[in-house]
């Protein structure tokens, strides 16, 4: 509707333009008896102009012209050139050079030959300039939606990117590794031979076609066992699958991201929260449940998960449905897919995990 009303005002505004434009340019200088002749000239005839340039307009041009009937689209251009020609001096002549001052003396033999085509130029002129803007705001667009692909294709890449290297959880993992060198940690080569390892099979998986849900849970669970070993603390981490992940058609580092995510907000805090994953494969979604008992106010966790939630929407813009849910000791982000699951073949379910130290071996 809005786009139709934007076009209406904009038909409308050219032809009052036409209209107001005209008209100063015929009775420039004259008196003003004859501004109001020449205005009702152009109004009076305005339905003749519109309804001459938009047969052209939509009806040869997209009909004929387009599909390369040019013979038949070239006869019946000309035809509609003369028989309005014909129309707007009869109107002109026997209506309003008669009855609106306008300087314009009436010819004796006004529908000869010359004369109508003559009359016609200046009817083809107004055709040529509508089909001039019309052309030009065409071209306007195009280049506006060419612009637009290309920087969809740009920011897919960089989504895409982001996804295979995972660079915020690489820099993460380069920090702690200072930390651990300047602090003389014994488990630095470990930290240094997992980060490599994970980042490794990071970028394995993203080659991968088709990506199962099942190895990107394997991933998150290396992701556990990186940050156990860097923050020298196991995080309770529980995964709870439900039906086959191979059917969970979420984009694909989805919760990786989002645990890396959690992780690194809390990488400042003494203890790490508390992760409950449920993924399900009959409904296609993932439920993270993040449970804080630590100093920290509830209403800090629960900004630090919209903050989470906004970081992940842009990400993976409108591909997903997040949601979040507040609760005494923290907050639910629910990840659905807006995308209909395709079919896929049958993966063995993946065992549920109740311990912590179940998820670090």
């Amino acid at each position: 509707m809005k786009l139709e009303q934007s076009r209406t005002w904009r038909h409308m505004s050219f032809w009052i333009c036409w209209v107001l434009g005209f008209t100063f340019v015929k009775s420039f200088g004259e008196a003003s008896d004859v501004y109001l002749g020449w205005f009702s000239y152009y109004l009076i005839t305005l339905p003749i102009f519109v309804a001459h340039t938009y047969l052209v307009a939509y009806v040869l041009i997209p009909l004929f012209f387009n599909k390369r009937w040019y013979p038949l689209f070239a006869g019946l251009f000309l035809a509609l050139f003369y028989g309005f020609s014909v129309l707007e001096l009869l109107l002109s002549n026997e209506f309003i050079f008669k009855w609106y001052p306008t300087g314009s003396a009436i010819a004796v033999n006004y529908l000869r030959a010359g004369n109508v085509i003559a009359s016609g130029l200046g009817n083809l002129y107004i055709v040529l300039v509508f089909l001039a803007a019309r052309t030009i705001r065409e071209w306007y667009n195009a280049d506006n939606r060419r612009k637009e692909l290309v920087q969809g294709e740009l920011q897919q890449q960089m989504e895409n990117a982001i996804t295979k290297v995972q660079p915020l959880m690489l820099l993460y993992a380069i920090d702690s590794i200072d930390r651990m060198v300047d602090e003389s940690s014994p488990k630095v080569t470990r930290a240094i031979a997992l980060t490599s390892e994970l980042l490794s099979e990071v970028m394995v998986y993203n080659e991968e076609d088709p990506k199962l849900f099942n190895r990107e849970i394997e991933l998150v669970r290396k992701l556990v066992h990186l940050v156990s070993v860097i923050r020298n603390c196991e995080p309770d981490v529980e995964f709870f699958i439900s039906g086959d992940p191979g059917q969970i058609k979420l984009p694909p580092m989805i919760l990786f991201t989002l645990v890396d995510m959690i992780f690194r907000k809390f990488e400042k805090e003494s203890t790490l929260p508390e992760l409950n994953i449920e993924a399900s494969g009959y409904s296609d979604m993932i439920t993270v449940q993040v449970m804080y008992s630590g100093a920290r106010k509830q209403d800090e966790t629960v900004q630090e998960c919209l903050n989470t939630v906004k970081q992940l929407e842009s990400y993976y813009n409108d591909r997903v449905s997040i949601s979040m849910e507040s609760h005494p000791y923290g907050c639910s982000v629910i990840i659905r897919n807006n995308a209909p699951a395709d079919i896929n073949a049958f993966h063995p379910a993946t065992d549920v995990i109740n311990t912590t130290q179940a998820v670090v071996n």
